[in-house]
């Protein structure tokens, strides 16, 4: 429940499942009435949502143990669709709408936000499925001022992908790409998938001029008409041939790769080059050998999570025929419903890109709610 007073009171009760990771590797399930809806509120019911990698880091029990002890048990995910059930006082949306959920809401009190530095950059965020119950439930209320409405005729699955990719767009917007640079992502996941092809289709970056990074052939494959690809595991020698030549280079793997990732991202770049760092660390110390940074000045910047003017040139972005083919690409042949707790077990072990079956095939995972 989310409120006390009379005059937020929903015209009839709502019973949410809720599966929140108790512990790693175990899911669980709980009952929420949900029966009030404060102003300027929605009631949401989920429709599919996509499971990222720190998704899968907090499964795992990769977290700082600080983190694992005081937020579980915590919902996962944050990539999410819904549709609008209810609405109470001033909303953009009614009933019906189906919608993309930004899952960040800046606490508008700490340096960052006074500011006005970005609701990325805040100190004190919630943030779902990190700071707060994420999208693994039937039914949630939301504030209707992060929810936007999805056009009418965009495939619920691709849309599900305007998180991800508004956090790509806030790192090419951290790059100060201006044009005509070198670039290599190291990734082969989703992320590197949205970025590489951002960059092809919006940005004009030429294929000779796009590298990607990975490990798996099966990943890899679908980079290749838009980016020269790379597998570190078999291509020693077209990897030394980009050493030092780099002018910007995206880390998008993070987890326990981060210190051989970074490491090779600052091998690459050029003299007073760019580093732009999206994975996310699995511990809370990643080793970096700082000479390399220092003997060659270079910039290294940090892109996390994104704002709302993102998410919004994100699903305008979507609308765009050809990207929509693109997009259709990094969405896996593999989805799970949601039916019972183990179901959300299985996909997140599934969804592992260390350990599971999607290490070697690409695609986000899609998990959808509300199935009977």
């Amino acid at each position: 429940m989310v409120a006390n007073s009379a005059d937020m009171i929903s015209s009839k009760e709502h019973i949410a499942r809720e599966f929140p990771l108790v512990k790693p590797y175990e899911i669980g399930e709980r009952r929420r009435l949900i029966d009030k809806i404060p102003e300027n509120y929605v009631l949401l019911k989920m429709i599919v949502a996509g499971i990222c990698g720190s998704d899968v880091l907090y499964f795992k029990g990769y977290k700082e143990k600080w983190k694992l002890e005081k937020r579980l048990p915590i919902c996962l995910l944050h990539e999410g669709v819904a549709e609008v059930v209810e609405t109470k006082g001033e909303t953009s949306v009614k009933p019906g709408d189906k919608v993309v959920i930004m899952p960040l809401t800046a606490c508008g009190e700490y340096i960052a936000c006074k500011m006005k530095l970005g609701e990325n950059l805040c100190l004190n965020p919630k943030f779902l499925a990190s700071t707060c119950d994420g999208l693994a439930r039937t039914l949630l209320v939301y504030p209707a001022s992060k929810v936007i409405p999805i056009p009418e005729k965009l495939d619920l699955r691709i849309a599900v992908l305007t998180e991800p990719l508004s956090a790509v767009l806030n790192a090419i917007e951290v790059s100060n790409l201006s044009g005509n640079e070198k670039i290599a992502i190291i990734g082969d996941g989703t992320i590197g998938y949205l970025l590489a092809s951002t960059l092809s289709r919006f940005f004009k970056v030429q294929r000779e001029d796009l590298h990607v990074i990975g490990v798996v052939e099966e990943k890899l494959s679908i980079f290749e008409d838009i980016a020269e690809v790379i597998n570190v595991h078999k291509e020693h020698e077209k990897l030394r041939e980009l050493k030092n030549r780099l002018d910007i280079v995206f880390e998008a793997v993070g987890g326990k790769a981060h210190e051989k990732t970074i490491d090779q991202a600052l091998d690459l770049l050029r003299p007073a080059g760019k580093l732009v760092i999206l994975g996310i660390p699995g511990e809370e110390k990643t080793p970096i050998r700082v000479q390399k940074i220092v003997s060659k000045s270079l910039i290294v910047k940090g892109s996390f999570w994104s704002r709302m003017d993102h998410f919004k040139k994100a699903l305008n972005l979507l609308k765009d025929k050809e990207f929509q083919k693109m997009m259709k690409r990094t969405i896996s042949g593999k989805s799970f419903k949601i039916r019972e707790p183990h179901d959300l077990e299985n996909a997140l072990r599934y969804a592992d890109s260390e350990a599971g079956a999607a290490s070697r095939f690409p695609g986000r995972i899609l998990v959808y709610l509300n199935e009977a």
